[in-house]
């Protein structure tokens, strides 16, 4: 569990990187392949957050979740959803850096 948890930790910061980059190709307009990368790095970040112990990581990659659930479902995106990405993946930044404060690497 320990190698698992050490693997999970040293993700996150790639974790956010994916989707600040997809954010950042749907700012030039709407890619369906970049609004995929949004929703699954979201959604794969959700789903294991509460198994390594970092829900503070829970409720902002639940929100990013939606949006790039809706980013698909309109195929589309606004610019009020754009800057609400930005903030919410600037509120998972934060929150990766408590957890990673919180929970020291194991053996370090």
């Amino acid at each position: 569990m320990a190698k698992l948890r050490r693997e999970f930790q040293a993700s996150l910061p790639g974790r956010v990187a994916t989707m600040e980059g997809a954010l950042e190709t749907l700012g030039f307009g709407y890619v369906p392949e970049a609004a995929e990368r949004f929703h699954q790095s979201a959604h794969s970040l959700k789903g294991t957050a509460a198994a390594y112990e970092a829900d503070e990581l829970v409720e902002p990659a639940t929100k990013l979740t939606e949006l790039g659930l809706r980013f698909l479902g309109t195929r589309a995106r606004t610019p009020t959803e754009l800057t609400a990405a930005a903030e919410l993946l600037g509120e998972l930044r934060r929150a990766v850096d408590r957890y990673r404060l919180r929970m020291p690497e194991p053996g370090a």
